[in-house]
């Protein structure tokens, strides 16, 4: 540790020393004509420059992932330097700067050093969110602003030695120049760090860089005139174009983050959202008193929408018909003309389409304005079905006073939450039918049919894809889980989970993981960042002592291929059709929920399987590879392996059902100790 720091060290202290030479150098011939002592002085001065690149890509108290940092930071910098050099400015000019060579050294070290930093801060926020091209567009800049900087050279050359007047080609310059603005221009947009500020900070930032860009517009302006800068034709180059890149992209910055604050609210509004779903299900979760669970629920859907009026009605047992159980803003003369004339027709279609209706414009709905005969001051309306296997369980509504108040977030936030009362609703029942008889094993017998209807009841069709999938718990109620997600382009996602832990908790957990899934999942393509943005959530929601697995990946029917991510879950299997062999797809991953979010998305990485005719894809869960049979052995994955590619010919169903009937055979009478869960992709010839 101590030899790399004095050897980091050293490396900074180099190019300091190269500087000073330099300067000692030049200082007594900064008016003549160049010579052999002008020429070395920029040789020195050219190797301190390369010395310092280093700079430029270690600056750890300005990186770290925290660009909101690092742009105060930069902040920070330019107004110092601006001031910095503002006072030399005025203490010192217009002084010739041949009379005053150390003046001439300072200020172009300090110049030097300015435009290093800020390299480097730039970078940082640059390489936020970096595609394959970044760093070799970043690199190829500093590269052209070398070489247009040593073009700087060639017309002091040229009048000292008449021979090497071919460097100072015109037509060269101009092709270098160009390429450098170009490569400006590109790495300047590179401002995606802003896509990730709340409101707040954008407004911050905006601020900011409003008065930032002036003051860096002066200093570019200044370095492109000042006398002091020509200790060196190099450096009098490389000095002012550095900064007018820098200058460049705080401009891209500004009109990046002016296009950005019209939706700045929407965008925090969605976080707010997400983040209000995931505690709610959490509390939805462990009330189980049904009088005190229904005012919750309508508590929670009110700040979910951010709705005028909620109300929620379930669905007598007996008879069926809807009742008013709980409900916020309604007087108690609505809720009494509710009961008597309460809205059948919306009932009915919402109950035989099982599909939330949206009315914006109430007065103008065909079945859902018949409200307004006891509601009047509803101008929009959404009303989510709480859909428990083949029955409703009720209806909860979200009204607005004012019309078109409702987007499509709005309805799928509702309808998420809804899934999570479904089962808090199934729960709170069961615990009251369970104090009267068999408490505990009624509970956990419809806890299990709870879960198992939030599984998709069908596979999605996709074109030359076979999909099948099974989970089976081990106790009545478990934390293994599988979904898929229809996207765009015709792509399907496709998850397989595992919460540590068995029995309700994991239950739970495994519904509000259901949640973060399907919201997550239509809003980001990459399974990297739809993972990375769940374990943000799920860490400020589960408990210490948990955490859950995942592999989750991307379906792409039209360049066939599957993209996943794996959080710390079990390897993905892949069988040729044309061999026995099973290979293991195991890319680098954690859990969701044991990191706050900056060494989950360090390690995490993506991998890609092209699905050629014939391969067939396997992702389970532990569960099924820690099967014990009575002597104690585990199934294991080489035997799920074998097990796998002898499967590997039939079809996706065949296979899901050989493969849990080999691993039964296996346990025999043992009774399993965990979930398990399959999920079989399979390529059509």
């Amino acid at each position: 540790m101590t030899m790399n720091r004095t050897i980091s060290n050293l490396s900074l202290l180099l190019p300091i020393g190269l500087y000073i030479a330099a300067g000692v150098i030049g200082s007594g011939s900064i008016s003549q004509e160049y010579g052999l002592f002008a020429l070395l002085r920029d040789g020195f001065l050219f190797g301190a420059i390369i010395l310092s690149f280093p700079l430029v890509n270690r600056q750890a108290w300005a990186s770290d992932r925290n660009f909101l940092q690092t742009f105060r930071h930069l902040f920070v910098f330019v107004l110092v330097y601006y001031l910095l050099s503002s006072l030399l400015q005025i203490l010192f000019h217009p002084m010739e700067s041949t009379d005053q060579p150390w003046l001439v050294f300072w200020t172009g070290f300090i110049s030097t050093l300015y435009v290093i930093i800020a390299l480097g801060m730039l970078r940082n926020l640059i390489f936020v969110k970096q595609r394959p091209s970044t760093s070799r567009n970043f690199a190829l800049l500093l590269q052209f602003l070398l070489i247009f900087s040593l073009l700087g050279l060639g017309e002091s050359l040229a009048m000292a030695y008449p021979a090497l007047a071919w460097l100072d080609n015109q037509i060269l310059n101009s092709i270098i120049l160009f390429l450098l603005i170009y490569l400006m221009v590109i790495n300047a947009f590179r401002v995606g760090w802003i896509n990730y500020l709340n409101k707040k900070q954008k407004l911050a930032c905006f601020w900011s860089s409003l008065l930032l860009l002036p003051l860096q517009v002066h200093i570019t302006i200044r370095l492109f005139s000042l006398d002091h800068v020509n200790i060196s034709p190099f450096l009098s180059t490389f000095i002012p174009m550095a900064s007018l890149f820098i200058t460049i992209y705080l401009g891209v910055t500004l009109l990046a983050l002016i296009a950005h604050l019209p939706t700045a609210q929407l965008f925090d509004r969605k976080i707010r959202q997400i983040e209000s779903l995931f505690s709610i299900s959490r509390a939805v979760s462990t009330e189980f008193e049904l009088n005190k669970l229904v005012v919750l629920i309508v508590k929670l859907a009110a700040e979910v929408t951010e709705s005028d009026f909620i109300w929620l009605e379930l669905a007598d047992h007996e008879s069926g018909h809807p009742h008013l159980v709980s409900s916020r803003n309604l007087t108690r003369q609505e809720k009494e003309a509710r009961e008597n004339n309460y809205h059948r027709h919306l009932w009915n279609l919402i109950k035989q389409t099982r599909e939330a209706v949206v009315a914006n414009q109430l007065s103008l709905h065909s079945v859902a304005k018949e409200v307004l005969q006891w509601k009047r001051d509803v101008g929009s309306l959404i009303g989510v079905p709480l859909v428990s296997g083949k029955s409703i369980l009720g209806i909860l509504y979200a009204g607005k006073s004012h019309e078109f108040a409702f987007e499509q977030e709005d309805v799928d936030m509702l309808r998420a939450f809804g899934e999570q009362v479904v089962v808090a609703i199934e729960n709170a029942r069961l615990i009251k039918a369970s104090l009267e008889k068999e408490r505990l094993e009624q509970e956990l017998r419809i806890a299990h049919d709870a879960q198992m209807k939030l599984l998709p009841k069908r596979t999605p069709v996709i074109p030359n894809i076979q999909l099948a999938a099974d989970c089976r718990t081990a106790n009545e109620v478990g934390g293994d889980y599988y979904d898929f997600f229809p996207l765009e382009d015709g792509c399907c996602g496709v998850v397989v989970g595992d919460v540590s832990g068995k029995g309700p908790s994991a239950a739970f957990y495994m519904a509000e993981i259901k949640g973060i899934m399907g919201a997550l999942a239509k809003d980001q393509r990459s399974p990297r960042d739809v993972l990375n943005a769940a374990n943000r959530i799920v860490y400020n929601t589960i408990e210490d002592n948990q955490f859950i697995t995942l592999v989750y990946g991307i379906i792409d029917p039209h360049d066939p291929r599957f993209t996943f991510c794996r959080a710390g879950h079990c390897p993905v299997l892949v069988a040729q059709l044309d061999s026995k062999v099973v290979k293991l797809q195991e890319p680098p991953g954690i859990g969701l929920g044991l990191d706050s979010g900056r060494r989950f998305e360090h390690v995490i990485r993506e991998e890609r399987i092209d699905l050629k005719p014939g391969y067939t894809l396997l992702l389970y869960t532990d569960g099924v590879v820690e099967t014990r049979n009575a002597k104690g052995q585990e199934y294991g994955e080489i035997q799920l392996a074998k097990d796998f590619g002898d499967l590997a010919p039939l079809s996706a169903d065949e296979i899901k059902s050989n493969l849990i009937q080999r691993v039964q055979d296996f346990a025999g009478s043992q009774k399993p100790h965990d979930d398990m869960t399959f999920v079989v992709i399979k390529v059509e010839k």
